[in-house]
């Protein structure tokens, strides 16, 4: 029986396992905790041992590149935020209900102006 090599590999999403689309970002906060092999399985259960093992090497080894890379992408989803007024910080306090509302209203003022509606009377 062969046995597959675990590694990490970069396929265009950053460091992730050769075996799965775990990446090291995905175990990042697991690490971090220092929780067990059992808790990182409890929320992701596709993780193998020998896995989780690849990850927390490589995380210890590239620690600083990793936290790096983290803030990066913190940053593009605050630059992603943030380029969406509807999803903006400004709505955080509205309630799911609010949310739907707003996005209701945003759907029913774009059909209308599609379809050459005017909201002038007359």
């Amino acid at each position: 029986m062969k046995t597959e090599t675990i590694e990490i590999v970069d396929n265009g999403r950053g460091p992730q396992l050769s075996s799965s689309r775990i990446t090291v970002q995905d175990l990042l906060p697991y690490y971090r905790d220092g929780v067990s092999n059992d808790e990182i399985r409890r929320w992701i259960p596709a993780l193998a041992d020998d896995e989780i093992a690849v990850l927390k090497d490589y995380i210890r080894d590239h620690y600083e590149e990793v936290l790096e890379n983290e803030k990066e992408i913190k940053a593009y989803h605050d630059r992603m935020r943030a380029a969406q007024p509807f999803w903006t910080r400004a709505n955080d306090q509205l309630s799911i209900e609010e949310r739907r509302a707003l996005l209701r209203e945003k759907l029913t003022h774009g059909k209308a102006e599609r379809n050459g509606a005017d909201d002038t009377p007359g």
